[in-house]
């Protein structure tokens, strides 16, 4: 190293810091080299982070997507037959004639008993989907869980393999693709294959993002980022409800999204990869190099020449990284925990997402209400999880959950837009929000950075599962007494708190860096005092 280099890493902003001297002692964890390159927020910052996870919006526009572009106007019909014309006239109550059981009843059928009468075009009526073809409907929806858990599967060692953010890259643009071609979708079956594909790749995106900024947030403010990312899904959510009454035509709804989405990988492809990602395979000057950036943008310019960085290099084989689960059991425990709480959240997320509009009469004001119920469930997630822990903040969230479902079962109609359930189930769908974006924080702090990628994709794998079911579980709503769906979820949340009882609680300790260090964190005797060489060795070689 020569002289000037050797300047260098005393020098923070032109002058030695206690920052800068705290980088020069190492070894050095990342958590411990991010930690002390932070120096609090500021624009420039902010608007990086920002910017690089801006895709997450797009997950959730693309999901609700075919709500506004595939509705079925139950409400909006005239009739133009002696059948429905009779029905009509023998009706009590012409207010209440025009509503779905009245058209499925009877069998009325488009174009012959009766025509629409909405200005906003939907693929359900130009396909003829409503009735005993509604299904079809749903399962245009459901189908992007199929498309998810296919490229979550797929993808579980690309993370690791190529990055967090190559791959977010990579699933960003067949998702963009994908809509795109959405606009000039002729038939049902072939919108299928379009939501597999949004599915496959908007998935793999959120993922990997997700897994990215965690890697370069500081460990007090964990929690900030993740409730953020999920903050900005909530915000994709009300970007659809708006686009879906601002755009008429479901064809340019489509064009939208496709486009907005496009324009929002632009920053991803000049931000610098994952440190800790860099570290894992080996390449430490190239995670200095990442730091020495981070750190200009905290306006705490370090070079990191002289600091030494601790990490066990990994050939990352997908076979070594499966029999990993077999060697450590609380690896094992805690991933298998999660997977069940991964697929019961999203259980309930969707399937309170997918059935509002049989809980509101609104689809508008109803989906409205619904994400910003959402962002309020996410933001308040963050204090609680700082003030009470990951722990203790699931278990609180998850029991107003329960007395929500409870709450919703009673019929009281508190004013004419405003029932007892509806209030309820905004309560519902607030906690399920706050859990879910708990459960990717809880997830991503438990795993070794060396599973990381592989373990985020199997628990948002077993989401899509859970997130598929969700959506026909909303379906209840239309064919069953309301408190049968509410009864489902009910018991789901209680199974959900159960499994939280058997996993540790990760508030305040440093990200493991491989499956031994859960084995050291959560203090397994059982498996540590006979493998005692091996700890040692594993210590010795960081």
């Amino acid at each position: 190293m020569d002289e000037k280099q050797e300047n260098c890493t005393k020098q923070v902003n032109g002058k030695e810091s206690e920052k800068g001297n705290k980088l020069e002692k190492g070894p050095l964890t990342i958590d411990e080299a991010v930690d002390s390159i932070y120096n609090g927020f500021n624009l420039k910052l902010l608007l990086v982070y920002l910017t690089a996870t801006g895709t997450a919006t797009q997950t959730a526009m693309q999901i609700y997507i075919t709500i506004f572009a595939g509705f079925i106007p139950y409400t909006q019909w005239n009739c133009i037959s002696n059948k429905c014309s009779t029905l009509l006239a023998n009706s009590n109550d012409t207010k209440e004639f025009y509503n779905r059981k009245t058209m499925c009843d009877n069998n009325l059928e488009a174009g012959t008993d009766f025509k629409w009468t909405s200005e906003r075009t939907s693929f359900s009526i130009d396909w003829g989907l409503y009735c005993d073809t509604e299904a079809k409907f749903t399962a245009i929806s459901s189908f992007f869980f199929i498309g998810a858990a296919l490229g979550l599967l797929m993808c579980t060692a690309v993370f690791d393999r190529f990055g967090r953010k190559n791959g977010a890259i990579a699933g960003n643009l067949i998702g963009a693709t994908a809509t795109l071609l959405g606009t000039w979708v002729p038939s049902f079956e072939v919108m299928l294959v379009i939501r597999i594909f949004q599915g496959m790749g908007m998935f793999i995106n959120f993922t990997g993002i997700y897994v990215w900024s965690l890697e370069l947030t500081p460990t007090h403010l964990r929690m900030f980022s993740t409730g953020s990312i999920m903050n900005y899904w909530s915000v994709g959510y009300m970007l659809i409800t708006l686009c879906g009454y601002l755009i008429p035509t479901w064809n340019y709804i489509f064009l939208t999204v496709g486009i907005l989405n496009y324009t929002l990988t632009i920053p991803l492809l000049i931000y610098p990869a994952s440190p800790r990602f860099a570290l894992v395979r080996g390449r430490e000057e190239e995670a200095k190099r990442t730091l020495e950036s981070f750190s200009r943008l905290c306006n705490n310019e370090t070079s990191m020449v002289a600091v030494n960085l601790t990490y066990k290099k990994r050939v990352l084989n997908f076979f070594e990284q499966i029999k990993d689960f077999k060697t450590y059991p609380t690896l094992r425990k805690e991933t298998l925990i999660g997977l069940i709480g991964w697929f019961i959240v999203a259980v309930l997320f969707y399937g309170f997402s997918f059935g509002w509009v049989q809980i509101s009469s609104d689809l508008y004001t109803g989906h409205l209400a619904a994400a910003i119920s959402k962002f309020v469930g996410y933001s308040s997630s963050i204090p609680l999880c700082n003030l009470l822990g990951r722990k203790k903040t699931m278990l609180s969230i998850l029991a107003i959950g329960l007395f929500s479902n409870f709450l919703a079962m009673p019929d009281l109609q508190i004013t004419k837009d405003w029932s007892l359930e509806y209030v309820a189930c905004l309560i519902g769908n607030l906690t399920c929000s706050a859990a879910f974006g708990v459960m990717y924080l809880y997830t991503g702090e438990l795993a070794p950075t060396s599973h990381r990628g592989m373990i985020m994709s199997f628990s948002s794998f077993a989401a899509r599962v859970g997130s598929f079911t969700g959506t026909y579980v909303g379906l209840l709503y239309a064919v069953a007494d309301r408190r049968v769906p509410l009864a489902v979820f009910a018991g789901l949340t209680c199974v959900f708190m159960i499994s939280i009882l058997f996993l540790s609680d990760p508030t305040g300790r440093r990200i493991p860096e491989t499956p031994l260090d859960v084995e050291i964190m959560t203090g397994n005797k059982d498996f540590l005092e006979p493998h005692q060489d091996v700890v040692k060795k594993e210590t010795a070689s960081k």
